[in-house]
Parts: structure tokens; sequence; C-alpha cells
């Protein structure tokens, strides 16, 4: 998009009455590539170099092969009380914030980069939390960075909690499959084990049809047809014994992001 947003409000304003929308969903298709070899867009690396300058912990959560040309989010995890940091980091490179109100864990920032005219967008959590009103919230997210690696200057997931991480977000954010995200898991499988806090997870979730051994070895097996028929149980199976509390989120991030819909966009 060639338009050219001049102060930070305006930026937002002009994001907020539409760009998201565009930005919403990363492209799935595209080849992965040979780790070190990750082509970044100029934005991205600028925002990412400025993480590192500002000690920020960090790591990517997915999509390294799509950040050459990111027509999606780049998804993040960083340290909780890294979040100050990561604001200063970011704003004098012209990123700025966008409303997330119920979005749980998520806080997003958006660049216009002039050189390429388009806009890049950062989703930023501190916890990893899934579900459609990530409803399924969990404590993995200190380990998680605790065990990052860097890959041809990405900080990234370790190859086991990446294939957890991918796995959850196929799951239970989308019940459904895409073709880069099988290839992605079948790459991770040989190197997963159900040792890890997101593996909890996943025993929890589908308890009922085998727990987190089962779904991994259907990972290994390429039977997406039984996983996803798996995945449309997962939430319910989390909520056993939490269900008043689930419920409650849900209900609470849903009538946030209706109120965030309808409320002027200078108001926060």
């Amino acid at each position: 998009m060639a338009h050219r947003a001049g102060t930070q409000d305006d930026r937002r304003q002009i994001v907020e009455d539409g760009l998201q929308d565009r930005l919403a969903d990363a492209r799935d298709d595209a080849p992965t590539p040979v780790p070190g070899e990750q082509a970044i867009h100029p934005a991205v690396s600028r925002a990412l170099e400025a993480l590192e300058r500002s000690n920020v912990q960090w790591c990517l959560l997915r999509g390294e092969s799509d950040l050459a040309s990111p027509e999606g989010d780049v998804d993040l995890l960083v340290a909780r009380g890294h979040m100050p940091r990561l604001r200063d980091a970011l704003a004098p490179l012209g990123y700025v914030p966008l409303r997330a109100w119920g979005r749980g864990p998520h806080r997003f920032f958006v660049a216009h980069d002039e050189a390429s005219a388009r806009w890049v967008k950062l989703d930023v959590v501190t916890q990893l939390a899934y579900g459609r009103h990530q409803e399924v919230q969990t404590a993995a997210a200190a380990g998680c960075l605790a065990r990052r690696r860097y890959v041809g200057g990405l900080a990234l997931l370790s190859p086991g909690d990446a294939f957890w991480a991918l796995l959850l977000h196929c799951m239970l954010d989308r019940e459904a499959f895409s073709a880069a995200h099988r290839r992605r898991l079948l790459e991770l499988a040989g190197e997963a084990d159900c040792d890890i806090e997101l593996a909890d997870i996943a025993e929890a979730a589908f308890a009922g049809d085998g727990g987190a051994a089962t779904v991994l070895d259907l990972v290994r097996a390429g039977d997406w047809t039984a996983l996803t028929t798996i995945a449309k149980d997962g939430r319910a199976n989390w909520a056993k014994g939490r269900r008043l509390e689930m419920r409650l989120r849900v209900l609470v991030n849903r009538a946030l992001r209706r109120a965030a819909n309808v409320l002027p966009s200078g108001r926060r």
C-alpha cells in the first residue's frame, strides 16, 4: 500500500480503520528455508536487532520462512517483564501499538516501511495461550525462552518446543493443518518428545484420544484427518475441572473484542 502516514496518531488511525484485516493471515504455502539462510524483510530485521540491543528476551514462535515478505503477523514470544523495553526499542523505528482488547496476552505493533511501501505487523505475546479466545492458558513461556536457539541470527524455539507450540496452534486455535504447517510439523516431529511443558497441555487436551504420545505418533504418520478429528474435542477436554474459569475467560474476551470494534479508535 503506497499510503504515507504522518504522525503516530495518523498511522494508528489508518491501521485501525482497516489494515488489520488485510494483515490477518500469514501465507501458509511458502517453502521452509534451510536453517541459517532465512531472508528477512528490512523492517523486521531492524525491529529484531533493536530488541537485541535493548536486551529483550525474545524468540520467533513460527513462520521463519515468511520473514522475507511478511504479509501476515510476525509472531514473537517475549519475556513478561520485558514489554516496556520492547515498546521503547520499537518506537524509534515507527512501530505503533494497536488496540488488543480481548486478545489475551497478544499485543500488536505495526509500522509502515516506505522503501517497500508496505505495512509490517508484529504479534507479541508474553504467555502461550490457545483457543479462539485464548482460553487455554499455559505457564510454558519461561521454559521456552530459556531453551531458545539462535539460528542464522534468529532466536527460535527449540525443536521440541516448536513442535508442540505449532501443533497446539493448529489443533486448538484453528482445528486445521495448512500444507506449510504439515511440512514443518513433520520436520520437527523427529526431535519432539513428551517431557516438556507444552506436551503436558497436549496430554490434558487430548487425553480422551490417547494424549500427547498418540498425537505425536499421528503427526509422524502424517494422519492429518485423525488429528483434525481429535482437535475438535481438545478445548472441551481441557475445560474439564475448570469449566467456569474458561467460560468466564471466553465471555470477557468476547465482550472486549466487541467493545474494541465499537468504540472510537482514540479511546484506549
